[in-house]
């Protein structure tokens, strides 16, 4: 039986202004969303829908360290796409979709 995804709407549920990479740049950062938020419930559920409208943008420091991350943490890119979808109507935001997706396959390739 499979479970339904976790939503995680970016701009509620962690912060509309999600800045930096590591943990130590603040509690805004992509190490603390991937780490705290988003692996704890892949772990429960095993999909997440992540939301992004909202949100004043994505830094690349915050995006990358979270795809990116999950790359370096054990993630394939091919995983990744069957455990996480993106979900974004805001066509000022639409971009982050395909620059996430980047991320993970940039890290990817670095890890070979």
């Amino acid at each position: 039986m499979e479970t339904d995804p976790v939503v995680i709407r970016i701009a509620t549920d962690f912060s509309e202004t999600p800045f930096g990479r590591y943990r130590e740049d603040g509690p805004e950062s992509g190490q603390v969303f991937r780490e705290d938020l988003l692996v704890p419930a892949l772990d429960k559920a095993g999909k997440v829908t992540l939301v992004l409208d909202g949100v004043d943008g994505l830094p690349s420091s915050f995006w990358e360290e979270v795809m990116g991350g999950l790359i370096r943490a054990g993630w394939t890119v091919e995983k990744l796409r069957r455990a996480i979808e993106i979900e974004v109507r805001d066509p000022a935001l639409k971009v982050y979709d395909r620059i996430g997706w980047r991320h993970a396959e940039e890290a990817e390739k670095r890890s070979h």
